[in-house]
């Protein structure tokens, strides 16, 4: 079929936006392809296209699982053939998945990177027909990256035994980040497609600001369409979304810590226009493609400007005017040094980690973990008394190192299975009539029950039972716990795995050059921030730069550009502003000089200034006001 009439029959577009149209070809006529697409450029249908067009299976490298979930759900809900493998599933349905790529029964298969470091599973994948290989997020693949997966470093084994072009898709990566890429995946006479990193429509506005909590408010007010509001903790999420809506602007918190029931459901009233704004971590976002996000504002710094590409770059993807807001002040700046050392932690703290993950879910030297654990960080941390940044920090590194796999929060089904014999289960079932309700539902619906673990669900079992779905769970917790079956709950926690073998904590090795690599590197990208920051250049410009790409042109919409193509104010609108603060003046005698700044756009803070400056020459504004007096002397001091 052809590449058009297939978006227009599963996706109901009416054409490509460029260089899609490109990449697609590219990838049918057999050629390896690497493209460096912003957010929102549609980098997913780039392979999704081909892969339905072509004879064979399409396998997908994602490193989110959640992305990977919503993925096949959306091309399940369009009827095409996709399924996933991660670390949440149990090897029976890890069974049926390869099964339905073996006979043909899938088009798109999405793995997570750590699936390709079992020898059975590349074998399993050479008796597949693969027609593409797509490597999503592929920076990931550079040990110079901030998000470097070790994992990444297999993708090129199957070359070994496949011929079918490999596209490799990303949105930020620097110039030595796309030649690792090409070097670490193989690629072989490539074709590299890249976009400008410019967004014409996009505002980036940067303002050294104390007292953010008024800043965010004069930005939103005005604002009636959707806003992202990106906050460094989980706390301050929930507490500045209950303020947004104390003022009357329907808002809420997202973060980590909340249950994938819950974030679906946030996530889903945010896209239905339901809450207008979410104040998130960065946990927020991905694979989130909302057009009309009108502003994105940052009250932190993020570690670099890839980070804050990326996240900016969740505005405006309708091409409207949109605003991108970062607000700083000093503090921030000494946070954002501190996280530099606490992201490389010491090689004794890092191996007392490794030997307490041991502890924690009972794994004894020289054992081999052949399932994943629920993780949850925080309670990690408190058992064993780390400081959870540092701690997260230390098992980044274990991971890096090859001793762990650590996953995001992904959903995982309840399972049961059954290990009493029939003798003792049915001893139990003539305990209780509601006990043998329950135990005869799980033989008549569960096939395969005392073989492996088989997911459940509790709702359908009280539905069959009638009984309570909190009844249920009570009768499997008891069964668990009297040894009939083992119980597990469903879980929306990270999955934390032991790589190999489990070694003696003092035998542990860290790679100390890969190490000092990448802490050299995130302090380049720290300082990279604060230059851009600090810059009186056109921000657009700097970020095309950092890029690797020419700066071009002014862009006349950030902050810098503005302020320099500003001029003076007119005279009808000096005293115009001066009637306005007097008046503020006048309401609230102790309003101090950042609220008055608050009357007015951000970006005619020099206006301000000068009008300010002009009534304390006229002595319109009394001297003796501590803060107009503070102005006038800083003001003359330069």
């Amino acid at each position: 079929m052809d590449p058009k009439e297939v978006l227009q029959k599963y996706w109901s577009y009416p054409d490509f936006r460029s260089p899609q149209k490109e990449i697609i070809e590219s990838i049918l006529a057999g050629k390896d392809t690497l493209a460096l697409l912003p957010t929102g450029a549609g980098k997913s249908l780039c392979y999704q296209v081909p892969a339905l067009c072509i004879q064979g299976v399409c396998v997908v490298i994602s490193p989110l699982i959640a992305l990977m979930q919503d993925q096949v759900q959306r091309l399940k809900s369009l009827d095409i053939q996709a399924a996933a493998i991660h670390s949440g599933m149990h090897w029976k349905e890890i069974e049926a998945v390869l099964s339905r790529a073996r006979y043909g029964d899938l088009k798109l298969l999405y793995l997570s990177p750590e699936r390709l470091e079992a020898k059975d599973f590349i074998e399993f994948l050479n008796s597949i027909p693969i027609s593409l290989i797509a490597v999503d997020e592929a920076h990931c693949i550079s040990q110079w990256g901030h998000d470097f997966r070790p994992a990444y470093l297999k993708i090129a084994k199957l070359r070994e035994f496949s011929k079918a072009p490999i596209l490799a898709l990303t949105a930020t990566a620097t110039r030595k980040t796309s030649e690792e890429i090409i070097t670490h995946l193989n690629l072989k006479n490539q074709i590299v497609y890249e976009t400008s990193f410019r967004r014409e429509n996009l505002s980036l506005l940067i303002y050294e600001e104390e007292q953010k909590m008024d800043a965010l408010m004069h930005f939103v007010k005005p604002i009636n369409e959707s806003i992202i509001v990106y906050s460094r903790n989980r706390r301050q999420t929930i507490e500045l979304s209950r303020h947004l809506r104390q003022m009357g602007i329907s808002a809420s918190g997202y973060h980590a810590g909340l249950s994938a029931v819950e974030r679906n459901q946030i996530q889903k009233d945010w896209i239905d226009n339901k809450i207008q704004v979410v104040v998130a971590t960065n946990a927020f976002g991905m694979g989130i493609d909302k057009p009309d996000v009108r502003l994105v504002l940052h009250l932190d710094l993020p570690q670099g400007l890839e980070e804050y590409f990326q996240e900016a770059g969740r505005a405006g993807r309708d091409q409207k005017k949109s605003y991108a807001v970062l607000l700083y002040h000093e503090q921030d700046v000494s946070r954002l040094q501190q996280q530099w050392i606490d992201q490389f932690p010491d090689e004794v703290f890092i191996r007392e980690v490794y030997r307490c993950l041991a502890l924690q879910f009972e794994v004894p030297e020289g054992a081999i973990a052949s399932e994943s654990f629920d993780f949850d960080l925080v309670d990690f941390s408190k058992r064993f008394k780390f400081k959870p940044l540092i701690c997260l920090n230390a098992l980044k590194i274990l991971e890096q190192n090859e001793l762990i796999s650590l996953t995001e929060s992904i959903q995982t089904p309840s399972r049961v299975h059954i290990i009493a014999d029939m003798e003792t289960l049915n001893s139990y079932r003539k305990s209780d009539p509601k006990m043998d309700q329950l135990i005869q539902a799980l033989l008549r619906n569960y096939e395969g029950i005392f073989s492996v673990a088989v997911q459940i669900q509790e709702q359908s079992l009280s539905s069959i039972c009638q009984l309570d779905r909190e009844q249920i769970i009570q009768f499997l917790k008891y069964l668990d716990a009297e040894q009939v079956l083992v119980y597990k709950a469903s879980s929306s926690l990270p999955q934390i795995l032991f790589v190999n073998t489990r070694i003696r904590s003092t035998e542990l090795k860290i790679n100390k050059k890969l190490y000092q690599q990448q802490k050299d590197r995130m302090h380049e990208r720290i300082q990279c921030m604060l230059d851009f920051i600090r810059t009186k250049l056109c921000r657009q410009a700097f970020i095309s730069k950092y890029f690797g790409q020419e700066p071009g042109s002014d862009c006349g919409l950030c902050d810098n550009c503005l302020t320099k193509s500003l001029g003076n104010p007119d005279k009808n609108l000096k005293i115009k502003w001066k009637q306005l603060i007097l008046e503020a003046l006048k309401a609230k005698s102790t309003m101090n000089y950042r609220e008055i700044l608050h009357l007015f756009p951000m970006n005619k803070k020099s206006w301000v200034e000068i009008i300010i400056l002009e009534m304390l020459l006229e002595q319109v504004v009394i001297r003796q006001h501590e803060t107009f007096r503070l102005f006038a002397n800083g003001k003359s001091a330069e």
